[in-house]
């Protein structure tokens, strides 16, 4: 009879998947290990809530606490933003593209929005922050032109 060779590539990658999983399944059941006079302190353990039934949310009502006093005015920006899907920011783009079309996306939030961020840094923080966080949501380097490079 002819024996097969064994392949070591194939027998070290399954070694190491096994050494995961069982690293993984000791994360999510750990086995409990005995103390020492020597440990002052307990184990580390799953919290209860860890292994308890998912948790249902009044998605809209915690929508509305997480926007915060401000939504009205980040509904504003998302709408503008929404209604123009020429100054969306396209997936493939290059640097010098995206330079004009951020200016585009601050020109059209001041000009055409009425929207004025600097404005609030002063009067209303808050508020100055709401809007660089909804200008981020719709593209993150408006959302750094209006936080730092704002002229």
């Amino acid at each position: 009879m002819e024996q097969k060779k064994q392949n070591p590539t194939a027998e070290n990658e399954t070694l190491i998947v096994s050494r995961r999983i069982q690293r993984v399944s000791l994360h999510l059941a750990p086995v409990p290990r005995p103390l020492h006079e020597h440990d002052t302190q307990e184990q580390l353990g799953l919290f209860p809530c860890a292994r308890s039934a998912k948790l249902e949310v009044e998605t809209e009502k915690l929508s509305l606490y997480m926007r915060g006093k401000y939504r009205e005015i980040q509904e504003k920006i998302y709408e503008y933003f929404h209604a123009r899907p020429e100054l969306q920011t396209p997936l493939e783009i290059s640097k010098d593209d995206h330079r004009e079309l951020c200016w585009r996306q601050m020109y059209g939030l001041i000009k055409e929005a009425g929207i004025r961020p600097l404005k609030y840094v002063v009067e209303d923080p808050g508020k100055y922050f709401a809007i660089v966080e909804a200008a981020g949501a719709v593209d993150i380097s408006l959302g750094i032109k209006l936080g730092v490079q704002y002229r």
